[in-house]
């Protein structure tokens, strides 16, 4: 099978690149052909003003796209489309050069954007669901979108005039989203439920047996308030257990007086995960739905127990002392309690985490995803 995956990268890497490089390697790994069709938004920095002012059609429908797909499909015959994100240099133009040629398209739902014009389901450090099932442009006032409500309108726009057009329910063939909480948010803002399969994403690390943990737990991701940091301050003041701390982010400096708290900085894929597996325990305190958080399945493979927000992906992956633990949202308290079960209950922790791997077999390994993927292939064919 030859396919044609498309992926707009952002200037700030992020777990959607990684998803997509694995994917690629995953289906070259099983005989198929991957034609890159990639664009960076770094490109956006060496544009003049006058190309930032086209920008804002060319995020709704892009004509250089759609000229660039048609020349690719006139030279490779190309068997379907799997598209991850459009945002912005890509636009849905894509499916439309697609329909012309016939080739299905698969469009994977990393994140909330075709409701929320940040992507995320958040305004103001809090949950939010005000375009849910409504336009997207009541969004603009809020700046919901990099805090500007220009930016802000270029999103709405997209999704407004795409909307109205039809692409969203008549241009894609199938949707994947990464939980079920993620799919029943996209069938209440009118994604056809028949377009919706969940497949979630997949990790495929080697596991060393007999793994003595250590005396630390672990926090890696963004160090934002989105991200929980404030929880992980709070806890670092409450407990006499050393915390190490992965990442970078505008919350650094508080982290860095912080008592028990240790800054690592970046690391990369291979040395988190080596971080991960030693780890006492893995702390996702974060205050977002999130898509599907790679860290949750990297504790399971781990087998590492997990602590996280009791909230969208997090807990629609973890099932309460039976694969890990989950607190209270934004909840300080139960936090620590949480934490301190953990650490004062070891048998019931090994069982918890032996739970988590059967389950990291079942659903998130290489060979089941690639089974899923395939099928959904050949179900739009």
């Amino acid at each position: 099978m030859k396919i044609l995956q498309a992926h707009n990268y952002y200037q700030q890497s992020g777990g959607e690149d990684t998803v997509v490089a694995q994917e690629r390697q995953l289906l070259e790994n099983n005989g198929h052909e991957v034609i890159p069709f990639y664009k960076n938004n770094e490109e956006i920095t060496t544009y003049s003003r006058l190309d930032k002012v086209k920008l804002v059609k060319e995020t709704t429908w892009s004509k250089k796209t759609y000229r660039e797909i048609d020349t690719i499909f006139k030279s490779e015959k190309i068997d379907i489309c799997h598209v991850h994100n459009t945002l912005p240099l890509i636009s849905p133009s894509i499916y439309y050069a697609c329909k012309k040629h016939k080739v299905p398209v698969i469009q994977t739902l990393h994140n909330y954007r075709l409701i929320c014009t940040n992507g995320l389901l958040m305004r103001d450090g809090k949950i939010c669901e005000d375009c849910l099932g409504r336009s997207a442009y009541g969004a603009i006032s809020k700046k919901c979108y990099r805090n500007s409500a220009m930016q802000t309108y270029v999103v709405a726009r997209m999704l407004q005039k795409n909307k109205q057009m039809g692409t969203w329910n008549k241009q894609v063939n199938a949707y994947l989203c990464l939980t079920e909480m993620a799919k029943q948010k996209f069938i209440e803002h009118g994604i056809p439920e028949e377009k919706i399969t969940v497949k979630p994403n997949f990790l495929d690390v080697e596991l060393k047996k007999d793994i003595e943990k250590k005396d630390y737990l672990l926090f890696a991701g963004r160090l934002t308030a989105t991200k929980g940091i404030e929880l992980i301050i709070n806890l670092a003041n409450r407990i006499n257990y050393p915390i190490k701390v992965i990442g970078d982010g505008d919350m650094k400096e508080a982290l860095s007086i912080t008592p028990k708290v240790e800054l690592l900085g970046r690391k990369s894929h291979k040395e988190t995960i080596e971080l991960m597996r030693d780890a006492k325990a893995i702390l996702f305190p974060t205050l977002l739905y999130e898509g599907m958080p790679m860290t949750i399945i990297e504790a399971f493979a781990l087998k590492t127990p997990i602590i996280a927000t009791r909230i969208g992906a997090a807990e629609s992956m973890i099932n309460h002392l039976h694969t890990g633990l989950l607190f209270d949202y934004n909840s300080g308290n139960d936090f620590l309690a949480k934490v301190s079960f953990c650490l004062g209950n070891k048998d019931i922790m090994a069982q918890i985490t032996k739970n988590a791997y059967l389950v990291y077999q079942e659903k998130y390994t290489a060979s089941k995803n690639y089974e899923m993927l395939l099928d959904i292939y050949n179900s739009v064919l």
